[in-house]
């Protein structure tokens, strides 16, 4: 059965938050969203239903049970199945007209053809995706593309920015190819939760690193999903945002109570030496 329901009628809701002129530019505009799942589902759906006319997505991993609690494409009726494959057929439901690429995963081979026409890159990456990440963001800002991360942490998120003019994601979590894994991820830890606002009701979130899984609450990453959808939003209509790029960071918990946007001064190694004075006062 074919759905010729035009952008004017899937759209028209929009109108008085953004103008005819508004909406009409974001049916040219291109995101990338690679990761399927806790958070780029969402991160992908909601733009698409907010406009954006094209969107990359990449995925090899396929939903399981233990998705459930928080990965809105995860259920009974799509266990099994390839995140992206689901994904992508709930974009094209929502429209029809869809420029839509899917990949199976971001590499150096293939890392120009995903980020090929893209306006704004979304990261939703699974936390230990470290190096494809690092090829992912050198080539966006060689290609003057800005990049939005937003991670869910505790009942709060963070949003990093970076603009291809501003401090890169290498320098800002202070990676170097003389890094082990570990340590770029550990380093990529700290530079993502700079202040710590869960501390008040929280000791540590559950990172374990021997199976790769972090903890995590679907309502956090719907909250991850507002901060990055409405920082791309903004920035696809180029309007005037509270949003600044990295090494500022902003964080927000609701059971902490608290919504902040702090400077990191030298990024993570400035982390660091802060880290360093408190433990040895």
């Amino acid at each position: 059965m074919e759905h010729n329901y035009s952008r004017d009628v899937i759209y028209s809701r929009m109108l008085g938050i953004v103008s005819e002129e508004e909406l009409a530019l974001l049916a040219d505009k291109t995101i990338a969203v690679p990761g399927c799942g806790g958070v780029g589902y969402t991160h992908a759906e909601t733009l698409v239903r907010m406009g954006v006319g094209g969107v990359h997505i990449a995925d090899f991993d396929t939903f399981g049970p233990e998705n459930f609690n928080r990965q809105f494409g995860s259920s009974i009726h799509t266990v099994g199945l390839k995140k992206a494959d689901v994904l992508r057929e709930r974009l094209l439901s929502i429209n029809p007209a869809l420029r839509i690429s899917q990949f199976e995963d971001v590499n150096p081979d293939n890392v120009d053809q995903f980020l090929a026409g893209v306006d704004v890159l979304c990261d939703a990456l699974d936390y230990f995706v470290i190096e494809p990440r690092i090829v992912m963001y050198r080539r966006a800002r060689e290609l003057g593309i800005p990049a939005v991360i937003s991670c869910p942490i505790g009942f709060g998120g963070t949003l990093h920015f970076f603009d291809p003019q501003s401090m890169s994601f290498e320098e800002y979590f202070a990676l170097s190819s003389d890094m082990d894994e570990t340590q770029k991820l550990i380093n990529f830890g700290i530079g993502l939760d700079p202040l710590r606002l869960h501390s008040s009701y929280l000791d540590s979130p559950r990172l374990d690193f021997e199976s790769r899984k972090v903890a995590s609450l679907s309502s956090s990453c719907l909250l991850a999903t507002t901060l990055t959808s409405t920082f791309t939003l903004a920035k696809l209509l180029d309007r005037d945002m509270f949003f600044k790029p990295v090494p500022y960071v902003h964080q927000i918990d609701y059971m902490a109570g608290r919504f902040e946007q702090t400077y990191v001064n030298e990024g993570v190694n400035g982390l660091k030496s802060v880290m360093k004075l408190q433990a040895t006062g």
